[in-house]
């Protein structure tokens, strides 16, 4: 136990002033049990530790843990959580990639049950489905989903200033000129690109180098194929080498239908495998789909197109294995994602490229119909929006 704290000590010390994202300003401890659940890379852990520093500071009722800490060979999450209420008097206990721990949903139910006045804040994958886990965590834990940054939020780490989070409504509306003061902003489309190819992740801000920056998103999906997905899935490893595999041919396609079909063939696999791979990256955070706007489960099988999560990791496998990224593909993705991660429904569209809250938009190209937008643009006009303004909605 003492060897945990030490480590959390030492942790504690190295949290400087960080940029305040929404998430931070957003989230609530209004549950006993919350999980903050997001793709690798995305700022979990600095959350977890930040949150601690500002809310606890030095005191020794709030405890930083890392469920991949080899003191857990020899003892249990339970066992800590009962030193910590009756050595400590603790009261908030973080536990860091959860999913990393063996028997972390029947000890988290213990815990829970065990120690009516002690908050658990955790961290883990996407890929921790705690509706269908096995000890019936849904009626005691929280879901809270993090994102990587969004355009606005790298923004105002890069500048300094302070721009508001807007509506798809204000978008949509040409009367509400939300476009003037934001598109004044220097160097704006600059920014925007620089965003797609090493915006999303908050470690771009620390990794100077873009080969370098670039090997750790490679990294990002190897360590979420070999480690994450073989933590929760029951799977071989020339069975991982297929999802690798799957996630290079998704970033190095066009926009455009799917065949399941043809990806199996080339693979080897048959249909139904290849189906539940492809699900499973999505589950992990790997892969994005845009679906068909009809009732259903969001399976595979209502998916229209497959990107990749977000454009960072687009351009990083695209670059790794010597491609060139299709700009189209760039701004379907940007678009999608601002829109999903801020908590749009979005929707594959026949008559343009997507349908979100009752609107047909064109994503770069010719109007079909309804609402063109462009990435080369500051200000809108009749039915052409800026791209850049979906950055904004969180």
């Amino acid at each position: 136990m003492d060897n945990l704290i030490q480590i959390y000590r030492r942790l504690l010390e190295e949290v400087k002033p960080a940029y305040y994202r929404k998430f931070y300003s957003d989230f609530q401890m209004n549950n006993r049990f919350i999980g903050v659940v997001g793709a690798r890379g995305v700022g979990k852990t600095t959350f977890l530790l930040q949150y601690l520093k500002e809310h606890f500071g030095d005191s020794e009722k709030g405890l930083y843990i890392s469920g991949d800490n080899l003191y857990f060979t020899d003892h249990t999450l339970l066992e800590t959580a009962d030193q910590f209420v009756k050595l400590y008097a603790g009261e908030l206990l973080c536990i860091d990639e959860v999913h990393k721990y063996k028997n972390w949903n029947q000890e988290l139910k213990n815990i829970f049950d065990s120690y009516p006045n002690l908050k658990v804040l955790f961290s883990g994958s996407s890929s921790i489905d705690l509706i269908k886990g096995k000890y019936d965590l849904s009626r005691r834990v929280i879901l809270r989903q993090m994102y990587g940054f969004s355009f606005r939020e790298y923004l105002e780490f890069k500048t300094g200033n302070k721009y508001p989070v807007i509506t798809l409504k204000e978008i949509f509306e040409a009367t509400s000129h939300i476009d003037k003061k934001i598109g004044a902003t220097e160097k704006l489309l600059g920014y925007l690109h620089e965003y797609w190819k090493r915006g999303y992740y908050p470690t771009s801000n620390i990794i100077t180098s873009y080969e370098a920056f670039k090997d750790t998103l490679i990294g990002v999906i190897d360590k979420t194929i070999y480690e994450d997905i073989t933590s929760f899935y029951a799977l071989k490893t020339e069975n991982l080498d297929a999802l690798k595999k799957i996630v290079y041919f998704f970033a190095t396609s066009e926009p455009g239908s799917i065949s399941i079909n043809k990806l199996a063939h080339s693979l080897g696999k048959d249909h139904a495998t290849v189906t539940e791979y492809v699900q499973i990256l999505r589950d992990t955070g790997i892969l994005r789909f845009l679906l068909i706007d009809k009732s259903g489960h969001a399976l595979i099988r209502n998916a229209e197109k497959v990107y990749l999560d977000n454009t960072n990791l687009l351009y990083a496998v695209n670059e790794t294995i010597g491609k060139e990224v299709h700009i189209g593909t760039v701004r379907e993705l940007f678009a999608v994602s601002s829109l999903e991660d801020s908590g749009y429904k979005v929707f594959y569209s026949k008559k343009g490229d997507i349908l979100t809250d009752g609107h047909t938009l064109e994503i770069g190209g010719p109007n079909k119909s309804g609402i063109q937008v462009q990435d080369d643009i500051l200000y809108g006009s009749l039915n052409i929006r800026p791209l850049y303004l979906f950055g904004f909605l969180r």
